[in-house]
C-alpha cells in the first residue's frame, strides 16, 4: 500500500475501531453543528453541570442554549423561564435574534405573564436593575447581589443538608469548585459514602479534570491506605 493510500485509510480504520463504543455523556456534549441537549444521561445531572459551566463563564452561549432546550422537556419545564432569564441577563441587549428564537421555542412551557415579560424585554434585554418575577432555576437573579455573596448564601443555606445535597445545590447555582471541595472533604471523612463518591466522580467526568481526580486518589490512599469501592 502506498503512503498516500495508508493515510487515507487511517481515519476509516479509526472510525471502524470506535464503532459501537458507548461514550459517557460528557464526551458527547460538544457536537459540531448541534446545540441540542444530550439524548442520553440524566437530565437533572446535565442541568447541574450546564449551570456550573455558566457559573464559571456567564457568556458560555453553547451551555445557555443547551440549558434552555433541556428545560423544554420533562422533568425540567419549570425551569424554562429561569434558563431564559439567565440568557437575557448574560447578553443584555446583544443577541436579540438568538434570544427571540429560544423564547419562541420555549414559550409553550412558560406562564403567559412570564412570556409577556420576556417579549417586553427582547430589545433591551435584562439587567440587575430590572425587577424580576420569580424565576426558578435562574443563576443570575438580581435578588442575589454578587456572585461571592450568592455562593456564601448557598453554602450557609445548605449546611443542614447531606453532603451530596449540598453539592447539588451548589452545582445548580454554578459553584462547581465549591461542590467539588465539599464532596472531596466528605469522601475523605467517610470513604464508604457511595452517593458522595458517585457525585464527585461525576464532577470529574463532566469537567474533564483528570488531574483533580488523580490528586484526590492520592489523598484517599494516603489517609485510608486504599481507594473506596467503586472508584474508577
Amino acid at each position: 500500500m502506498s503512503l498516500d493510500a495508508a493515510r487515507q485509510a487511517a481515519p476509516a480504520a479509526a472510525v471502524a475501531a470506535l464503532d459501537g463504543l458507548v461514550l459517557h455523556p460528557v464526551f458527547s456534549r460538544h457536537r459540531p453543528g448541534s446545540l441540542d441537549p444530550l439524548d442520553q444521561g440524566d437530565a437533572r445531572e446535565q442541568w447541574r453541570h450546564l449551570g456550573a459551566a455558566i457559573g464559571r463563564d456567564p457568556l458560555d452561549l453553547e451551555s445557555h442554549v443547551q440549558r434552555v432546550r433541556l428545560a423544554c422537556a420533562a422533568p425540567l419545564t419549570d425551569f424554562a423561564f429561569g434558563a431564559l432569564v439567565d440568557l437575557f441577563m448574560a447578553l443584555g441587549p446583544r443577541g436579540r435574534s438568538l434570544r427571540a428564537r429560544l423564547l419562541e421555542q420555549a414559550e409553550a412551557w412558560l406562564a403567559p405573564e412570564d412570556a409577556h415579560f420576556l417579549h417586553a424585554h427582547l430589545d433591551a434585554g435584562l439587567s440587575r436593575a430590572v425587577a424580576l418575577p420569580s424565576a426558578p432555576g435562574a443563576l443570575f437573579h438580581p435578588a442575589v447581589v454578587g456572585v461571592a455573596r450568592m455562593v456564601d448564601h448557598l453554602r450557609v443555606a445548605a449546611a443542614q443538608l447531606s453532603a451530596r445535597e449540598q453539592a447539588i445545590s451548589l452545582l445548580e447555582h454554578g459553584d462547581l469548585d465549591g461542590a467539588r471541595d465539599l464532596l472531596e472533604q466528605a469522601l475523605l471523612d467517610e470513604p464508604g459514602d457511595a452517593d458522595v463518591r458517585d457525585e464527585l466522580l461525576g464532577i470529574y467526568r463532566h469537567s474533564r479534570d483528570d488531574a483533580a481526580k488523580t490528586a484526590m486518589a492520592e489523598r484517599l490512599q494516603a489517609r485510608h491506605g486504599q481507594l473506596p469501592a467503586g472508584w474508577a
